[in-house]
């Protein structure tokens, strides 16, 4: 393995990791086709340093949106964290019965559906006093979760995401703010949550097959936790629109360039 190959990158995983804690992602949409692109390693062994780093992202980011942001709904978190760990890891096993080339196309296609949904920037508004609608607080913001309309599609989108080996919020945050009406900086702020959850699953499951990289874990594990801490204090810093926008700009570029490696 050539070295100037790991340092470049190294500092594209440390800027990944801060323009996607912006936002209270997982860095994976950017992770695994970097990996893929610059080390000779198999899809599968990319997706395992991939699961790991975002990972380590998640514990990052989960200090800051926290412990200084208060943008985290722990009751909504452990709630969907337990159907997103499940469905991670389930996808994460079941990921080897699938060709590489169609978990590219679909985490292309989660992508380019992320995208969509965000820029919309729709979000629901559940009626008060319904079955399956769920009053929270978190800070100064209330809202109501709809159960009912969220948890089922983001189950799929966790079960999808541990396949392809990314944390999934591409989906579950736009599923979130659209079917669940939660706020969406309150959304970014528990997703951090979701992809530690998401991601320490996924691993696992991914490991039950073995072949994992310690070196190269160590490596862009520091660049990982480097750009998360600066990336988490820019979140509350950008408008809420300008957030939406450059989230789903992010999301369709990691889309093309995904669909482009598969013909490279």
């Amino acid at each position: 393995m050539v070295p100037w190959s790991v340092a470049v990158a190294a500092i594209a995983v440390f800027l990944t990791s801060l323009t996607f804690s912006i936002f209270g992602r997982g860095g994976g949409d950017l992770y695994l086709p970097i990996i893929i692109s610059l080390l000779p390693l198999s899809y599968h062994g990319c997706a395992k340093i991939s699961l790991f780093l975002i990972m380590l992202q998640g514990i990052s980011m989960l200090i800051i949106y926290h412990g200084k942001h208060r943008l985290v709904d722990w009751g909504l978190a452990v709630l969907i964290g337990v159907v997103v760990g499940a469905s991670s890891f389930l996808g994460g096993f079941l990921s080897y019965q699938i060709p590489p080339t169609a978990l590219k196309i679909t985490f292309s296609i989660a992508l380019l559906l992320s995208a969509y949904f965000i820029y919309r920037g729709v979000q629901a508004k559940p009626p008060l006093k319904r079955f399956g609608v769920w009053s929270r607080r978190v800070g100064h913001q209330e809202y109501y979760f709809n159960l009912l309309y969220a948890v089922p599609p983001i189950a799929f989108a966790a079960f999808m995401a541990g396949m392809v080996g990314i944390s999934g919020g591409g989906l579950i945050i736009p599923v979130c703010i659209i079917l669940g009406g939660v706020p969406i900086r309150v959304a970014m702020g528990t997703n951090t949550f979701l992809v530690l959850a998401s991601s320490s699953m996924s691993f696992a499951g991914h490991m039950t097959r073995g072949g994992f990289d310690p070196l190269l874990g160590l490596i862009f594990g520091a660049a990982v936790i480097a750009g998360s801490q600066i990336g988490s204090r820019l979140h509350v810093r950008i408008g809420e629109k300008t957030l939406r926008k450059m989230f789903s700009i992010i999301l369709v570029l990691a889309a093309v360039w995904m669909l482009v490696k598969i013909f490279i």
